[in-house]
């Protein structure tokens, strides 16, 4: 028998599964590969667990194919709990997301194992009640229950829901254009979601919210591994390669200064705190940078140059005073005192403008050269 011989109701269900079956593959994939990195980041985590919840939730979609798309009297009770699953599973898929996504932005919610637990409560508390509804009411109420309603659908799409506003704010108030593109594109998956799964209420025969949620996702992987390449790992801010694009694809502007930046006796700070408060200290560092940079009216590129060794990109159509950018970078740098663990972030900043017909390779070598030469007046000043 071909697909042609099938009756319409056949062929949508052979069209269901083929399509949550394609979809779990695909989910498989990109949960291996993420695996197969060990980055054991905490964002990476949730991000994985996003994965492997939306894989379960398929396959609770396929069980229940069996029971729609079926004439056994035993249908209702499969259609009965697959959903109730569907709903548990998907309200903690709601949560990871809002985790990845308020992680990424910062975590300015979750910094600590209690917090984190304690935004977790209202899905945990969603997922009882859905479990304990479904169990004692019978089929006729369970949709008029107004407890269904709340733990089954409004308490995830809050979350679903704050995480797209959440990127969409991120999006508004940078300067960067990568992060401006990164925080849109977070932004697409949760107004999506909600999309989808409105318009799969509508055609519960056709499998769309397993095949837009896997489009989304595949589409949010690719500019993952995009934003990698152009991330540094350890900052989160642009790395050498998106230094290396930033200026093959550099458009002329009437003013440009090229700001080399160093932290000053960076090697004391490792010797006396060991290199993890290192690490630490160069993350502070590249966070007061970064707002520093979105103060000045300027468009500014800001990458990690390597080391503890930064670099900033200013230009304008207008001349702007240098000077007033350092002196902005020097006071979100000295406002760090309290993060750090009991030793002050000092920097030394070298600015060379880019003049007509001059390279910025060139500018760049002379910033450093002026970055240096401060650093040894520095020295030379506490020698004496």
């Amino acid at each position: 028998m071909n697909l042609f011989e099938l009756s319409q109701n056949e062929t949508f269900f052979a069209f269901f599964i083929l399509a949550n079956v394609v979809c779990i593959g695909i989910y498989i994939i990109i949960l291996l590969s993420n695996l197969a990195s060990k980055n054991l980041e905490t964002k990476n985590v949730y991000f994985n667990c996003l994965l492997v919840l939306q894989i379960i939730y398929f396959i609770v979609s396929i069980v229940w194919a069996f029971g729609y798309f079926s004439d056994y009297s035993f249908r209702i009770s499969i259609i009965r709990y697959s959903k109730m699953i569907y709903f548990i599973v998907g309200g903690f898929a709601a949560f990871c997301w809002f985790m990845y996504i308020e992680i990424l932005m910062g975590a300015r919610f979750s910094r600590t194992k209690k917090s984190r637990l304690l935004i977790g409560v209202p899905i945990i508390i969603s997922a009882i009640t859905t479990l304990i509804i479904s169990i004692i009411t019978d089929d006729v109420k369970i949709e008029k229950n107004v407890l269904v309603s709340i733990s089954q659908m409004y308490i995830p799409f809050t979350y679903i829901v704050f995480a797209g506003v959440y990127s969409i704010i991120m999006a508004i108030i940078t300067k960067n254009k990568t992060n401006r593109n990164r925080y849109i594109s977070l932004a697409v998956y949760p107004f999506g979601l909600v999309a989808i799964s409105l318009l799969q209420v509508f055609f519960l025969e056709l499998p769309i919210f397993c095949l837009g949620t896997t489009f989304m996702i595949v589409a949010l992987y690719i500019f993952k591994i995009q934003a990698q390449v152009s991330t540094d790992p350890l900052t989160g801010i642009n790395n050498r390669s998106a230094l290396t694009r930033y200026i093959g694809e550099y458009t002329k502007f009437n003013v440009t200064y090229v700001l080399m930046i160093d932290v000053d006796d960076f090697k004391s700070i490792n010797d006396n705190f060991g290199h993890v408060e290192g690490d630490k200290a160069l993350v502070i560092l590249a966070d007061a940078l970064k707002n520093g940079t979105n103060k000045c009216k300027e468009k500014c590129f800001l990458a990690r140059y390597g080391g503890d060794e930064f670099i900033i990109i200013a230009s304008y159509t207008e001349d702007f005073d240098v000077d007033s950018i350092i002196k902005v970078l020097n006071e979100e740098v000295s406002n760090t005192s309290k993060m750090t663990n009991g030793y002050q972030l000092q920097v030394s900043i070298g600015a060379s403008k880019v003049n007509e017909n001059e390279s910025i390779l060139t500018v760049i070598e002379q910033a450093d050269q002026r970055m240096y030469a401060l650093k040894s007046q520095k020295k030379r000043n506490r020698s004496r």
